[in-house]
């Protein structure tokens, strides 16, 4: 039986040595809690000298109380072999205890590089829902074969707290917002001209799914726009190049005649 987009009992799998940002974690957990229930939040770290054996006790207790106030359960995995991302293997195989659980219906693979893209694989191939987070440069092969990629970049606001780390990130999102919603305008309108009936229109709800499909890391807050539903975003955002009509309880769309971008 399929299981509702937001009624999944969700795993959530850390690669701790390159996800460890706390504002990262807290907009993650937000999110996913619009996906179900998260049962399970474990961090994964191989790198002592970046947690634990920090350089002061302060240091060390500040990551602990970090931890334990997301809830999160932390595992050291020693590198045996120089070179080798021991989290992201102790990950793998703790993944696959955990399919053994039946309930898990969701894992969520949290790490910014694609070591994890096979173990994203082989979860769907047991009918489980991935969802994947890393920041916006995150490769492209972790994303495509995650069934949601959240770009955990784009969703932070510019605070003072992260202002120094990450302000030239968010100067490129902010510079490219208009060039990645014209992207997202191409995208949609090939949808619509593939799958358009006589009056030039398509099901909102089957180009939604197939926009997913296409782009697994879509998402209206890539935009801007204040939470992941689709329908109000076009409203707000895209009704100068769409039109939204509903019959019957079904929304359909076209694009709008005066459409200037390429279609």
């Amino acid at each position: 039986m399929a299981i509702a987009e937001n009624n999944h009992k969700i795993a959530v799998l850390i690669d701790y040595d390159n996800f460890n940002n706390e504002e990262f974690l807290k907009v993650l957990f937000e999110e996913l809690n619009e996906y179900g229930d998260i049962i399970i939040k474990e961090a994964y770290f191989s790198d002592l000298d970046s947690t634990i054996t920090n350089k002061n006790k302060a240091t060390k207790h500040k990551f602990i109380e970090k931890l334990q106030t997301l809830g999160i359960n932390p595992k050291l995995q020693i590198p045996y072999t120089k070179g080798k991302n021991a989290a992201d293997i102790r990950i793998a195989i703790e993944a696959m205890d955990l399919l053994n659980k039946d309930y898990i219906t969701c894992f969520c693979l949290a790490s910014s590089d694609s070591d994890l893209t096979p173990l994203a694989t082989k979860l769907k191939n047991e009918n489980k829902f991935v969802i994947g987070a890393g920041i916006e440069s995150t490769p492209k092969p972790f994303k495509v074969e995650c069934n949601y990629f959240i770009n955990i970049d784009t969703r932070i606001k510019d605070t003072k707290e992260l202002a120094n780390k990450l302000e030239k990130e968010v100067e490129k999102v902010t510079n490219k917002k208009d060039d990645r919603i014209e992207e997202l305008v191409k995208v949609v309108n090939s949808i619509i001209n593939e799958n358009k009936d006589e009056n030039g229109e398509v099901q909102f709800s089957l180009a939604i799914a197939l926009l997913k499909k296409r782009q697994t890391d879509f998402s209206p807050k890539n935009y801007g726009f204040k939470n992941n539903s689709a329908l109000p975003f076009f409203h707000a955002s895209l009704n100068n190049y769409y039109k939204i009509d509903k019959r019957s309880g079904v929304d359909f769309i076209s694009i709008k005649k005066n459409d200037t971008s390429k279609q």
